[in-house]
């Protein structure tokens, strides 16, 4: 994948969330969940069988941040393709049909994994569709 492909991908999905985060927190019975919700998430984007984008996410205090790369001390890391991420965001797709059907590389839709100190962490797993899917 070219550097240009990246930087569009990543505005692209940077775009997504954003816009869906302001639209939550348009909402005032969101306050509560938006500004309660703390995580460090890396989010991998399968592009190719092998190949991932990583971006991550921060959320402290209310205030939420996109970045490149992979943390190296996270609270909860995803893997997906950008796709079923979209999907997901949109509310097309449950948390359910994301864990239990599979993707076009042959894979759950949505894997995750343990944080980087060996909890699972799922209570930030079961709050981020509250976050992430559009109402």
């Amino acid at each position: 994948m070219k550097e240009e492909e990246k930087e569009n991908l990543f505005i692209t999905f940077q775009q997504t969330i954003e816009s869906i985060i302001i639209d939550k927190q348009k909402n005032p019975k969101n306050e509560k969940l938006l500004n309660n919700f703390n995580a460090k998430i890396n989010l991998g984007l399968q592009i190719d069988e092998d190949y991932y984008f990583w971006v991550n996410l921060l959320a402290k205090e209310g205030n939420y941040s996109l970045n490149r790369g992979r943390l190296e001390e996270y609270d909860l890391e995803l893997m997906m393709t950008p796709e079923d991420m979209l999907f997901f965001s949109n509310g097309e797709n449950s948390i359910l049909n994301m864990m239990m059907k599979k993707n076009s590389f042959g894979y759950r839709k949505l894997r995750f994994s343990k944080s980087s100190n060996g909890k699972r962490n799922l209570g930030v797993l079961l709050k981020l569709p509250k976050i992430l899917v559009l109402d």
